[in-house]
């Protein structure tokens, strides 16, 4: 989950100032901009005045009974409709805490609150919980190109499908050299490409359109593999694709390409399971350090990300072992896909999945290992992009504007 939104911090004290500051290091702050202000409530109101208003106003007063009810009404006249506040204050009284809320204040915290306190008093004002996101999403990227990510994708998602026979869609985010439509043996009519053309009016009828049938589950959003197309994928623009197509299957396989942007970093921040691929040598051990200590930070300890070596064997010397790559990247490779020239390359070359080619080789097997553990209920949260915004600042205080 990341939020893109505007947060404004008017504090007093410096235990606030450390809270608020400690948010930026949090991957559901990776896109979001903050800016602190000293002087509490009554700067807020000055700063308001000529400046436009974030999405998030974060307040500390020391004000009370009828002189905070004051500042808000100041702080009320300042301010967009719509926008959300948290509000820390000195006054312990439960009967002012029911008033805020009934007011449309998002949270009320006597003293300064921690920084979870505070982390979860803004994913609760920007939770739309009756539009929670339908899809279980898997970011599938490779350490350094040609490491065979995009086959354990769609692998993966073909595994999905059959584990518990539900509907998964696979995204092929490599517009100029995607293979999912080859890996399937697909020629797609239509691809990503139009989806992202067609964004702001994007609906599930025209969606499923673009989407290729690759099984009785699984459906492919394409790309055309083409140095032609002249569209570059953003953050911005894939959000609105991506955040229809969570709403259309219980599963979405993300088949991110090897580049190093601000989209690929938030789609490997913000999937619900993230898996990295390696084939076991010294340049994937240092691409991975480097890309772990990018992520580990930003997901969190709960949102592990899942290291996967594939070819494991090809080289007869020289071969890094799982230990080394847990000793430097502090994480247990999840699985170890053996080398198998012969069921892989049927499986290109008919344009099918290991299982067709194979159902009982150990490539396979791994395969299906990887997608029982990727396979978890998705938590109730936020989606990815802008928030749906509910209710707003001091609703019934704004009706006057």
């Amino acid at each position: 989950m990341i939020l893109r939104i505007k947060i404004g911090a008017f504090i007093l004290s410096p235990e606030l100032k450390a809270t608020v500051e400690s948010l930026t290091g949090d991957r559901l702050f990776l896109r979001s901009e903050l800016s602190v202000h000293e002087g509490g409530s009554r700067s807020a109101i000055e700063h308001l005045s000529s400046n436009p208003t974030p999405d998030l106003l974060i307040v500390e007063t020391t004000a009370e009974n009828e002189a905070l009810f004051e500042e808000l009404g100041a702080l009320a006249d300042s301010c967009a409709p719509g926008t959300r506040i948290i509000l820390v204050g000195s006054e312990n009284d439960v009967n002012l805490f029911k008033t805020l809320i009934d007011q449309g204040v998002s949270q009320y915290f006597v003293g300064p609150p921690s920084g979870d306190e505070l982390k979860a008093a803004v994913m609760e004002a920007f939770v739309d919980k009756s539009q929670g996101d339908k899809s279980h999403v898997i970011a599938v990227a490779g350490l350094r190109g040609g490491v065979g990510s995009s086959m354990v994708a769609h692998n993966v998602a073909s595994e999905l499908s059959l584990l518990k026979d539900d509907d998964v869609i696979i995204v092929d985010m490599d517009i100029n050299f995607g293979t999912a439509a080859l890996n399937f043996n697909l020629q797609p009519a239509q691809t990503i490409v139009d989806a992202l053309a067609q964004a702001s009016s994007l609906d599930e009828v025209l969606l499923t359109r673009y989407l290729e049938a690759c099984s009785k589950n699984v459906s492919l959003l394409a790309s055309p593999g083409s140095l032609g197309s002249g569209v570059e994928l953003s953050s911005l623009t894939f959000e609105p694709v991506l955040k229809l197509i969570k709403q259309m299957a219980a599963y979405v396989v993300l088949d991110v390409p090897h580049v190093w942007n601000s989209w690929v970093q938030d789609i490997l921040v913000d999937a619900d399971e993230t898996i990295l691929v390696a084939t076991p040598d010294l340049y994937n051990l240092r691409d991975g350090k480097n890309l772990v200590e990018f992520l580990s930070p930003h997901r969190g300890p709960e949102a592990p990300i899942h290291l996967v070596l594939n070819r494991v064997g090809q080289a007869k010397n020289g071969e890094l072992k799982p230990k080394e790559f847990r000793e430097v990247l502090a994480i247990n490779p999840a699985v170890s896909i053996p080398y198998d020239i012969e069921t892989c390359t049927t499986a290109m070359n008919n344009g099918e999945m290991l299982r067709a080619s194979s159902s009982r080789a150990k490539v396979t097997t791994s395969i299906e290992e990887l997608a029982k553990l990727v396979s978890g209920k998705k938590d109730d949260g936020v989606g990815i992009g802008n928030a749906d915004k509910k209710g707003g600042l001091f609703s019934s205080l704004f009706k006057k504007k």
